[in-house]
């Protein structure tokens, strides 16, 4: 890694508050006094900077500032930029550290990444975002409050590199698990429209990873279930299904589940004729029943039918029972011997 233009080396803690600043000083900034600076800050501000240097060695906060100060050099070089971010993400799997990483200026090194030219960057801090927001309230909140859970759905919607729309969903996703405040912010920024959008890409990842966040998302919140029905996101799931089976079906099974699970009007949606959904499903239950692999897929495929179509509907005609289907009373059942189906029909017509 490059160690021209560093910041001094800090001896005591004062100097590693001047260290810290300078590391994450913009590169083409005018000049500034660290002393005038530290005299002039806030002093909650001060005393938060000072907590979370103490919990830390001078080694490691030497390290983390010289990090950030490569990664907002305009000069430094793309590889030692990317070694950076490959070293954060093992100096920040602490909590904690992450906390603190956030408490001395480290984010602006991510925001430089994100709205940089390389590819590599992008990605790179975006999956950095992700793996510190994982189980982290306290950065979950700051990526919201300053901006980048916009920046990111900037990226999943318009950036022409496919790893940096996967590694941009996944980051998102982190961002708001479990945070309705996130999830309410994300819907603001257009979110959900830009997620169905990359769920109907060509793009086994970002389908896996989208519908994860959809059936993660449906658990937290009632009102963003009703965003998400009504961006239409069960039709284009069930269109999705109707191509051949492959390895993102299982998740896309998973979020349309939990959709109809907790919606009456996704349920309403999913019954259609015209979206032919329980048939897709009963067939992809026959296709996949004794294939051990496939089991999530056809316990996914029976729940949904379960509550779209749970009872049998009776006629004076023998009919096929569905395996997830209930016979109500007063029908006459038996089993065809010759395929093996179970079979009803009005009890009255028997009689006659």
């Amino acid at each position: 890694m490059t160690e021209s233009n560093q910041p001094r080396q800090p001896k005591d803690l004062p100097g590693l508050l001047k260290f810290c600043l300078e590391a994450t000083k913009v590169e083409d900034a005018p000049a500034a006094d660290p002393n005038n600076t530290l005299q002039e800050m806030d002093p909650e501000r001060k005393k938060w900077l000072e907590e979370a240097i103490s919990s830390m060695t001078v080694d490691f906060i030497e390290q983390l500032g010289n990090g950030i100060k490569i990664l907002n050099s305009n000069t430094a070089d793309l590889e030692d930029k990317e070694e950076v971010l490959d070293r954060l993400e093992d100096w920040l799997g602490n909590i904690d550290m992450a906390v603190n990483f956030h408490k001395i200026g480290g984010y602006s090194c991510l925001r430089n990444c994100l709205l940089g030219p390389h590819p590599s960057l992008r990605s790179g801090a975006s999956h950095l975002i992700a793996e510190i927001s994982q189980n982290n309230p306290y950065c979950q909140d700051k990526f919201v409050s300053e901006g980048f859970l916009d920046l990111l759905v900037v990226q999943l919607d318009q950036d022409v590199d496919e790893h940096c729309q996967v590694k941009a969903l996944y980051a998102i996703s982190c961002i708001a698990r479990d945070e309705p405040l996130a999830l309410a912010k994300f819907g603001q920024l257009g979110g959900w429209s830009v997620l169905v959008k990359a769920v109907q890409r060509d793009s086994a990842k970002l389908r896996t990873k989208g519908c994860f966040m959809i059936s993660s998302a449906s658990q937290v919140s009632g009102q963003v279930v009703r965003e998400m029905v009504e961006m239409g996101l069960v039709v284009q799931l069930a269109h999705i299904l109707h191509f051949p089976h492959d390895n993102s079906h299982e998740h896309i099974l998973s979020a349309l589940f939990t959709l109809v699970k907790n919606s009456s009007q996704a349920r309403e949606e999913a019954r259609a004729e015209n979206l032919g959904l329980v048939h897709v499903l009963g067939e992809r239950m026959k296709l996949l029943q004794d294939k051990e692999e496939f089991s999530e897929c056809v316990d996914h495929s029976k729940s949904i039918l379960q509550l779209l179509q749970p009872d049998f509907e009776a006629t004076e005609e023998w009919q096929e029972v569905q395996d997830w289907q209930s016979v109500p009373g007063g029908c006459h059942v038996k089993m065809d011997m010759e395929t093996g189906r179970k079979m009803a029909r009005k009890e009255e017509s028997a009689d006659r």
